[in-house]
Formats: structure tokens, C-alpha cells, sequence
């Protein structure tokens, strides 16, 4: 039974190891993803008309933006051996819809709903960081 228990943990630890990697060949894909969004970002600024291609440049800002939030995530993950907190979680949940808020121009009680979301996440990481840790 000893030696099972002894391969179990070997085996977890490879795999944890085989995680780690993942994400760090993961990190530097999305991070040639981002600067490549961010050449083109800069390309398309001095290139066009702002008052003409407005939502274009925006879209192009909130997917840049996207991609440098997921190379934030792999690089909090890779400094706390592959977890992320709920803090760090929350907190990309709260940008994620400010960036939805941000993009489109919907129904006024569709957008309500959403900054009523916004403020529950808030909430709940006052709560978390006062009260739990």
C-alpha cells in the first residue's frame, strides 16, 4: 500500500508538472497574440479615420485588452504553482463586464442588470477580503 501511496504522489506531481508547462507555453502563445493585436491596434490608429471607424478601433482596444487579461491570469497562475485566487477571479469578472458595458448600447434595463452584477462582484470581494480572509 506504501508504494501505491508513493506513486500517487509521483504521478500527481508530473501531472501538476505537465500543468505548469501547459500554461506556460500557453503564456507565451497569448503573449505573441498580444503583440500582434497591439501592432495591428497601432497600425490601425495611425492608418484610419477615428471618426469614421470608432467601433472597429474599440472592438480592436477590448480584444487586446481580452488577450492581456488572459496573459495576467497564466502569469498569476504560474507564480502560485497553477492557482488562481477567487479575489483574482472576481476581479476579472468585474472588468469583463465594465468591457461589455463599455462595447455595447443595448436595452436600459439590460444594462442596469449588468451594473447590478458589476456591484454584487464588488460586494462580494469587500466581503471576501474584510470578513473571510
Amino acid at each position: 500500500m506504501e508504494r501505491f501511496n508513493q506513486f500517487i504522489v509521483k504521478f500527481s506531481r508530473f501531472l501538476q508538472l505537465l500543468t505548469i508547462i501547459a500554461m506556460a507555453l500557453l503564456g507565451i502563445c497569448l503573449s505573441v497574440v498580444l503583440f500582434v493585436e497591439l501592432f495591428n491596434l497601432s497600425t490601425q490608429l495611425l492608418t484610419v479615420n477615428l471618426a469614421n471607424d470608432y467601433f472597429k478601433i474599440l472592438d480592436n482596444v477590448i480584444v487586446f485588452f481580452l488577450f492581456f487579461e488572459f496573459v495576467a491570469m497564466i502569469i498569476s497562475a504560474l507564480k502560485h504553482n497553477g492557482h488562481i485566487s477567487v479575489n483574482f477571479l472576481m476581479s476579472l469578472g468585474v472588468t469583463a463586464l465594465l468591457r461589455w458595458l463599455i462595447a455595447t448600447h443595448g436595452d436600459p434595463i439590460e444594462i442596469v442588470l449588468y451594473a447590478l452584477a458589476i456591484l454584487l462582484l464588488i460586494v462580494g470581494m469587500v466581503i471576501l477580503n474584510r470578513f473571510i480572509k
